[in-house]
């Protein structure tokens, strides 16, 4: 898991649950307490796949769509891990003259990928409203 998956559930969440209300970046920003340059580059890869709708302009914002509520966690985990270069997660070096550091990283390379799956197969059996409901369990006593 990722911040940036992170945000993007709880974004879609929160839009699923006042789907009637378009909210600025700022006011989403806000609500979900990370900065706006943040939400701005989870909410433009969820525009790109129709996940929630945006418009510009003095009247613009974020709001949910009719596929909102049903997007899949999987569609987003795999979205959001895509782009995950955040420098060296591996250890050992495959020019080294010891083994285990020539070959550790094709075997953990190997268990990332795996892990991977599994993840993304326990996120298929997850939505958007399963997240929603899993929320409203825990505080029905929500304020905006």
């Amino acid at each position: 898991m990722n911040l940036e998956f992170n945000i993007a559930v709880h974004l879609l969440t929160f839009l699923v649950k006042h789907s009637d209300a378009r909210y600025s970046s700022g006011s989403l920003s806000e609500r979900i307490c990370i900065n706006p340059v943040q939400l701005r580059r989870v909410t433009r890869k969820l525009n790109d796949q129709h996940y929630l709708d945006a418009s510009r302009g003095k009247y613009g914002g974020y709001q949910a769509n009719e596929v909102t509520a049903d997007v899949n966690l999987a569609d987003l985990f795999e979205l959001f891990n895509e782009e995950r270069s955040d420098g060296r997660i591996f250890t050992g070096d495959e020019g080294s003259d010891c083994e285990i550091s020539r070959e550790i990283g094709t075997t953990m390379s190997k268990f990332q990928q795996k892990e991977n799956d599994i993840l993304i197969n326990y996120y298929k059996t997850i939505t958007i409203t399963d997240v929603l409901n899993d929320v409203m369990k825990e505080d029905i006593h929500e304020t905006i």
